[in-house]
């Protein structure tokens, strides 16, 4: 009997509180609710359940590798926005990266551009970082972090300054001539360091960050979500539908192109188990002795926290 696990990490399936529940479940989907063993989640991100799948762990102390993506920044009273800045040409950004070079030097990071453009720093320090991933994080109203470790308050340190010295950078008075987004800060986040062997050996989807992912834990990945060879998928489509018409053909399109085949393979006995995994809402496994469950009967996809587990 084969003991392979396919899992899609796919935020944004499940409804938040206060929203109506989807106007009709695929008959797929509502089969494998009503079929499947489904729990609460309490996954930050989609980043981070993809890292810890991928082998890496948190440390309080030592070298990291963070992200420090641009971002342009909206304060409010008690929170801020923080909105990932994605068109920076190359000339743009070594000019900006270029007035920071010297607060870099004296925070003792060493910046990379890793393959594909996205931009990390190498920095040591202490205690714990609670910082949110970024599909957590960027675009929504959040609260500054607590600074309770010497980690946290030295990476403020260095965001504040960042901050000062792009505020009124030529870069920024151009792009807002243009009607541009300014970059004002960088956002930063760690997964951690690889050091435990990952469960999956290749991942697909997720753009650019899954890809760092990937390559820090040393496993394979593929542009194409849909990769059959895939252990693990990023599916982040809902977290950005907008109309319910977009959503409906998303779901369907969700059923018929990665669950379906799962499915199948679930039945012939290639896989011994299907995941769905919305971080921080629910987490749905399936076992192959789970689909022949016929007699339950299917579960509408209704908005997290509104029955979403199922008793055992």
């Amino acid at each position: 009997m084969t003991s392979a696990i396919f899992e899609v990490l796919v935020p944004g399936l499940w409804r938040i509180p206060g929203q109506d529940p989807d106007p009709a479940t695929p008959a797929l989907l509502a089969r494998m609710l009503g079929r499947g063993h489904l729990v609460g989640s309490t996954s930050p991100g989609w980043e981070a359940a993809a890292a810890d799948l991928l082998g890496f762990q948190r440390v309080s102390s030592g070298r990291r590798r963070w992200l420090a993506l641009p971002v342009s920044l909206a304060a409010g009273m008690t929170d801020l926005v923080a909105t990932r800045v994605e068109d920076v040409a190359p000339d743009e950004w070594e000019s900006l990266r270029a007035a920071i070079l010297p607060e870099l030097e004296q925070a003792g990071a060493t910046w990379h551009t890793e393959v594909g453009g996205l931009p990390t720093l190498d920095l040591e320090g202490e205690g714990d970082w609670e910082g949110p991933p970024p599909s957590v994080a960027l675009g929504r109203p959040m609260r500054v972090p607590k600074l309770d470790s010497p980690v946290a308050r030295r990476l403020q340190v260095l965001g504040n300054m960042v901050q000062m010295l792009w505020f009124e950078h030529p870069v920024n008075r151009e792009r807002l001539r243009l009607g541009r987004m300014p970059v004002q800060g960088l956002w930063f986040w760690s997964p951690g360091v690889p050091a435990a062997a990952p469960s999956v050996q290749r991942i697909a989807g997720g753009g650019s960050l899954a890809r760092w992912l990937a390559e820090g834990a040393g496993v394979s990945w593929s542009a194409d979500p849909f990769d059959s060879e895939a252990e693990l998928a990023v599916i982040d489509v809902f977290s950005r539908a907008e109309h319910e018409d977009r959503r409906d053909v998303l779901l369907e399109s969700f059923c018929s192109d990665v669950l379906a085949p799962r499915i199948a393979r679930l039945r012939s006995g290639q896989l011994a188990e299907v995941r769905l995994h919305d971080p921080g809402a629910a987490r749905l496994r399936l076992r192959r002795a789970d689909w022949r469950r016929f007699w339950r009967r299917g579960r509408p996809l209704v908005p997290r926290g509104g029955g979403t587990a199922s008793p055992r």
